[in-house]
């Protein structure tokens, strides 16, 4: 390892980073950040429930059951727990997955990946690669896709999918809600935080309402352009963004950035 690689590897020495989650997604953040000399505070910002009515939800896993969707499109971790929990199984169609976490936790629950981005792991990259993949190999007067999808996800993946001439459906698998606020805790971490983990659109949006007042010497570190954007609509600007969307890629950018701030270019600002 060089010099280099070793001042990144430790280059959160002495730093207390917020990583929005909790159990073990959380933890496993947690070790990431300590593996870089850091000290993470394990703060979820959101949870999920399921949705308010289910029978969409169970509608549409009978119905991928039955084979009738040629495509799956994931999103998240959440969204391939959900749609197995529900009672989705494997075998029923094609499989696409946005990233490495949710390809990892689709895997878990018993489904192969047939399709994944190569490099941004976004839901607007997810719509291009499944656009690439069925021009590639076209399916006869469109593809279904089933989209199991949290309530607040933005529309990109089913509009691009749509205007290409697909056919999407999208259903909530999951809720997203924020998680109640602990004041007296939060204003004692909002003064001693050194640098704050934002791993998505949700996140931005619950850390702007628990952390409006975080000291402005806290580094702001967004997991890609999306979120960054979404932290700028918010006034919030984010120092560091991400250009490998997973928990590696913003732990490592945080830590060359803390490392030598000239490596990132401030994000989209507020």
């Amino acid at each position: 390892m060089s010099g280099a690689d070793r001042g990144v590897q430790r280059g959160l020495d002495g730093l207390r980073v917020l990583v929005p989650r909790a159990g073990e997604p959380g933890e496993r953040i947690a070790q990431l950040v300590r593996s870089h000399g850091g000290n993470p505070e394990l703060v979820p910002l959101i949870e999920h429930a399921p949705p308010a009515d289910p029978r969409e939800l169970l509608d549409a896993v009978a119905r991928w059951n039955a084979g009738e969707y040629d495509w799956l499109a994931v999103t998240s971790a959440q969204g391939a727990l959900a749609f197995s929990a529900a009672g989705a199984r494997s075998g029923h169609g094609k499989v696409a997955a946005v990233g490495p976490a949710t390809a990892r936790a689709l895997a878990a629950v018993g489904f192969s990946v047939d399709l994944q981005p190569d490099d941004e792991f976004t839901g607007r990259s997810l719509a291009d690669a499944l656009v690439a993949e069925l021009q590639a190999h076209p399916v006869s007067s469109g593809a279904r896709l089933l989209l199991p999808l949290s309530e607040i996800a933005e529309p990109t993946l089913e509009e691009s999918l749509r205007e290409a001439g697909h056919d999407p459906h999208r259903i909530t698998a999951y809720r997203t809600l924020e998680v109640p606020a602990d004041p007296e805790r939060d204003a004692q971490l909002a003064a001693s935080l050194g640098a704050v983990l934002v791993m998505s659109s949700s996140n931005a949006r619950a850390l702007s309402h628990r952390f409006s007042d975080l000291n402005s010497n806290t580094i702001i570190a967004a997991i890609g352009e999306p979120t960054a954007r979404e932290l700028a609509r918010l006034g919030m600007t984010a120092h560091v963004v991400a250009t490998e969307q997973t928990s590696e890629g913003i732990v490592r950018a945080l830590a060359e950035y803390v490392t030598d701030p000239s490596t990132h270019s401030e994000g989209v600002t507020a």
